[in-house]
């Protein structure tokens, strides 16, 4: 027994004596594989965490929601229309034929407002001064909107005047406040209606937003 295990010791010192060492071409060889796998394989470092989306502070969302809702009411979406949208420029409407002015005027922050005015042609109206109705839109509207109290209005012998309100249609201007200075647009209409001959009382429609024009203007 002791010889067989002495045997077999020997033969495996003979055998581990016998196997040729690595070289250090071969040696090196290995390393410069085991660089290249370890370079190719996947590893979980800092880049790997910059690629998802930075947190956002609780303040920082506030922030941006108070903008967007901010943003949302004095600069919503403008409203964008065609002339065809304000009606033919001459038309027959209750037994009086009517036409439609297009003008500009300045208001009191040297912004142009863009106004149209409907009444009977000078030959075919029942007296020679109208009351006119001025109609002021809502918000993210547009004088287009005069269209749907334009015939109640002529069939009455008013005359009708509808504006595009600063920032707002087709009128200068980057936002709207809501009422506050579209007052100012309402007085520079009403002021020029004063002044026309045609004009013997000035009465104002607001809707929305022009609502509350017509309250800060009274």
């Amino acid at each position: 027994l002791v010889c067989l295990v002495m045997g077999g010791s020997s033969s495996s010192t003979k055998k581990a004596e016998s196997s040729p060492s690595p070289s250090p071409k071969s040696s090196k060889s290995k390393d410069d594989a085991s660089e290249r796998r370890s370079a190719s394989a996947p590893q979980a470092s800092s880049s790997y965490g910059s690629s998802q989306p930075p947190r956002v502070s609780y303040s920082e969302m506030v922030k941006q929601f108070y903008d967007a809702l901010v943003k949302s009411i004095i600069r919503p979406p403008r409203a964008q229309y065609s002339m065809r949208d304000l009606g033919p420029t001459k038309f027959s409407y209750c037994g009086r034929q009517h036409h439609r002015r297009d003008f500009q005027l300045v208001n009191a922050r040297g912004m142009a407002l863009q106004v149209s005015h409907w009444e009977p042609v000078p030959a075919e109206r029942p007296a020679p001064k109208l009351p006119c109705v001025v109609y002021m839109h809502g918000n993210s509207s547009s004088r287009a909107e005069g269209m749907d109290i334009l015939c109640c209005c002529l069939a009455r012998g008013l005359t009708v005047v509808a504006l595009d309100f600063s920032g707002s249609g087709r009128s200068e201007g980057e936002y709207v406040s809501l009422g506050y200075f579209e007052k100012q647009d309402l007085e520079t209409v009403v002021s020029h209606l004063k002044n026309d001959e045609g004009v013997s009382a000035v009465a104002a429609w607001g809707h929305s937003m022009g609502a509350a024009t017509a309250l800060f203007h009274a």
